[in-house]
This record gives structure tokens, C-alpha cells and sequence, in this order.
């Protein structure tokens, strides 16, 4: 953002002069806000406040997490293949904190809005007025108490997952998630979706975050992507440990 300096006036009456105070411009309030890609589909573009951010955004990706003077947006995302879009609702973040913003769906039009398509959803004829079935949501990065906390997305339109550790086991339904709290920072993990398995192994060595463990459709197939949730304390602690290793 270019700065503009300042201007001092100067008001003559006589033989007396008036400085009147130099007035600083305020700077920006800023917030950091990565924006995941766990949509069913190849490739988006996608339109922050109606200006394109992202002429090609795949599946499985993420954006940067740097801070940017952007308190309140609107996104479109458009599906790159057929030109469908779909919109969120104008989306208020908090300011000098840190979330994410995670984009699911798979633009297809049987599901109601706010909802991902369910297992033993049936069609029912009215669904022909449904928008792009496309979800727009923001997790906040919150510190947590224990080393590790897994917030566990289901992204896949139609598909009921369930998330297993040990003896533990925890149902979601698609667009929901679960939140597991006190992880160890070395764990596997099984996720089961149509009576697949899927082993997950979670390794964090050094740098310990929170993380997002988004599960969506890849070519029609169940795959997952991790995004972690930094914050003002965990990049502090990189930059210690990068310093550390200097």
C-alpha cells in the first residue's frame, strides 16, 4: 500500500502563524486468513470482493496465511470445467487473528443451501431451484490446552466417514466436523468412508500446530489433504527455531 505523508497547513493572520498538528493515517486493521481448496471437483478460480484472486486453483491446495487488510469479503468460486458458480455470503473475519477458510462441494444442485449432499439423501423434484451446492466455512485458529488438536472435515458429498484411533471412533456426516482434542503429535489414524480404509499417519517433529484434516472427492475417490492452523505463537516459534538452526 503506498503511504501518504502527511500534510502540514500553515493559517497567517497578522503577524501570527497557527501550526496545526500533523495528522497520521491510521494504519489498516489486518487479519490472516488461509483459504483451503477441498472442493469435489479439479480445478476453481475464485473472486474475493469481486476481484479474481485465483485464476487457477486446484483441489488439495491452500493459500498463504500472510496478513491482509481484508475484514470483510464476499467470495465466488467458479467450477473451471462446466463455468458454474457459486457465492458465499459477505463473511466478517476477526481482526488480527488468524483462520481459515475452507471451501466444499461439489456444485451440483440436489442438495439444499448450507448443506452437503447425505448418504440417504432422496430426490424429491423441488431441487431444481437449488443453488451450486458449494460451502463456504471459517474455523478460527484458537489456541488449544493440549499439544494437539485434529479438527476432522467431511468434504465428500454423499459419503458418511468415520474417523478411528485406536479404540476410538468418531461418525461424521458430510459439510460436518469433529474436533479431537490432545493428540499426540505422532499418531495413525483410520479413516473408513463406503467400507474403504484409509490409514492416516500424523507426524509433527520441532514445530507442533493444531490441524485441519479435510476429507473430499478426487475423481470421484476419497482422498484428504492437511492444513495446519498457525498462529502468533506458532510463528514465533519458527522463527526461534529457524534462528536456532542458524
Amino acid at each position: 500500500m503506498r503511504s501518504i505523508a502527511p500534510c502540514v497547513f500553515l493559517i497567517a493572520f497578522g503577524e501570527l502563524s497557527t501550526q496545526l498538528p500533523a495528522q497520521t493515517q491510521e494504519a489498516p486493521a489486518m487479519a490472516n486468513v488461509q483459504i483451503v481448496n477441498a472442493t469435489s471437483v479439479p480445478v476453481l478460480s475464485l473472486r474475493i470482493n469481486q476481484t479474481l484472486a485465483y485464476d487457477t486453483f486446484p483441489q488439495g491446495k491452500r493459500s498463504g496465511d500472510a496478513a491482509v487488510p481484508l475484514l470483510e469479503a464476499t467470495y465466488e468460486a467458479e467450477e473451471r470445467q462446466s463455468g458454474t458458480k457459486a457465492k458465499s455470503e459477505r463473511i466478517t473475519y476477526a481482526p488480527g487473528a488468524y483462520q481459515s477458510l475452507v471451501i466444499l462441494g461439489d456444485f451440483s444442485r440436489t442438495s439444499a443451501p448450507g448443506v452437503l449432499r447425505q448418504p440417504d439423501s432422496v430426490l424429491t423434484g423441488e431441487e431444481a431451484g437449488y443453488p451450486p451446492n458449494v460451502l463456504f466455512q471459517v474455523y478460527p485458529h484458537t489456541l488449544s490446552r493440549a499439544p494437539v488438536r485434529l479438527r476432522i472435515i467431511n468434504g465428500m458429498p454423499g459419503k458418511h466417514l468415520a474417523f478411528v484411533h485406536a479404540k476410538n471412533e468418531v461418525d461424521i456426516k458430510p459439510g460436518e466436523c469433529a474436533v479431537l482434542e490432545g493428540q499426540p503429535a505422532r499418531a495413525q489414524y483410520t479413516a473408513v468412508v463406503d467400507g474403504e480404509r484409509i490409514p492416516l499417519l500424523m507426524r509433527q517433529e520441532g514445530l507442533i500446530r493444531n490441524v485441519i484434516i479435510v476429507f473430499f472427492l478426487k475423481d470421484g475417490m476419497p482422498t484428504f489433504m492437511r492444513a495446519f492452523e498457525n498462529n502468533a505463537e506458532s510463528k514465533a516459534m519458527r522463527a526461534e527455531l529457524e534462528k536456532a538452526r542458524e
